[in-house]
């Protein structure tokens, strides 16, 4: 694919990662997607590492800070979406019965941004570009190429982002009504209700990386020290219909968690 220029407003684009050992961190994931490490001191000793695959921008990696710690706050993923205006998405947010954790705040001369929360607890960023756009490869291996939000009220949420941040509905997939949503008439993200099978966990937004063999992938995750919430496994959107893709849930040896997907039409 070619390099990322823009994202549209409403569309994820950054993943950050928040983990407790950061050289750990590092090495795991340079291993697995192929990262190369170009950190960016941010203060005494505190490195924001921006991570490239074919030296373009993919995600970033940085270690918790004292208050994360404090609060014994998991090593976690954290996703961003592009914005026109901070401010105005601030506003909006609020009014929408959603929750400003701390921002609007400029980020050096990258952009602006503001930690937010939604009605039903999940946790997201916005981000308003200056000179940092956000992810500069999307859709291949080793980068994001897909975002999702598992809630205890899909409906809810839907309704939620859409106000928020401009997205429309998309296709609904069953059998477990699996909504896609969308950001500049593209499909970006999907949205799942919590259910008791699945177990207990708070809503929260997740990331998907691509891979070119998911079954692989995930054995050399293993390899490293993840360990698997989901196997590798095949999505039919349709009953009797061919499957579109591969995918996998993961956690890195730190416990943060992250997907991986297949797509079939790219192989």
């Amino acid at each position: 694919m070619p390099e990322v220029t823009s994202h549209a407003p409403g569309a994820p684009s950054w993943a950050e990662l928040s983990t407790t050992d950061e050289s750990g961190a590092l090495a795991f994931y340079g291993a697995l997607f192929g990262w190369a490490d170009d950190p960016q001191e941010m203060g005494p000793e505190w490195y924001y590492h921006l991570q490239k695959l074919n030296g373009l921008e993919a995600a970033s990696i940085y270690l918790q800070g004292e208050e994360e710690r404090s609060q014994n706050i998991p090593p976690h993923w954290n996703i961003y979406f592009t914005v026109a205006s901070v401010d105005d998405t601030t506003e909006t947010v609020k009014q929408n019965g959603g929750n400003v954790v701390f921002g609007p705040m400029d980020v050096f001369e990258a952009g602006r941004m503001a930690f937010c929360q939604d009605p039903q607890g999940a946790y997201f960023a916005i981000w308003q570009a200056n000179q940092h756009i956000g992810c500069r490869i999307k859709g291949e291996s080793g980068a994001m190429c897909w975002n999702e939000l598992l809630t205890t009220d899909s409906a809810a949420a839907i309704d939620f982002y859409s106000a928020v941040l401009g997205m429309e509905q998309g296709e609904v997939m069953g059998p477990m009504e699996y909504a896609m949503l969308k950001a500049g008439g593209t499909e970006v993200a999907g949205v799942m209700q919590i259910t008791p099978e699945m177990g207990e966990f708070p809503p929260h937004w997740s990331v998907y990386f691509g891979a070119n063999d998911v079954a692989a992938t995930v054995e050399q995750a293993q390899s490293l020290g993840a360990a698997v919430y989901v196997p590798p496994t095949d999505i039919i959107p349709v009953e009797g219909q061919p499957a579109i893709g591969r995918f996998a849930a993961l956690s890195d040896p730190q416990g943060a968690a992250f997907s991986i997907f297949q797509d079939y039409s790219q192989t």
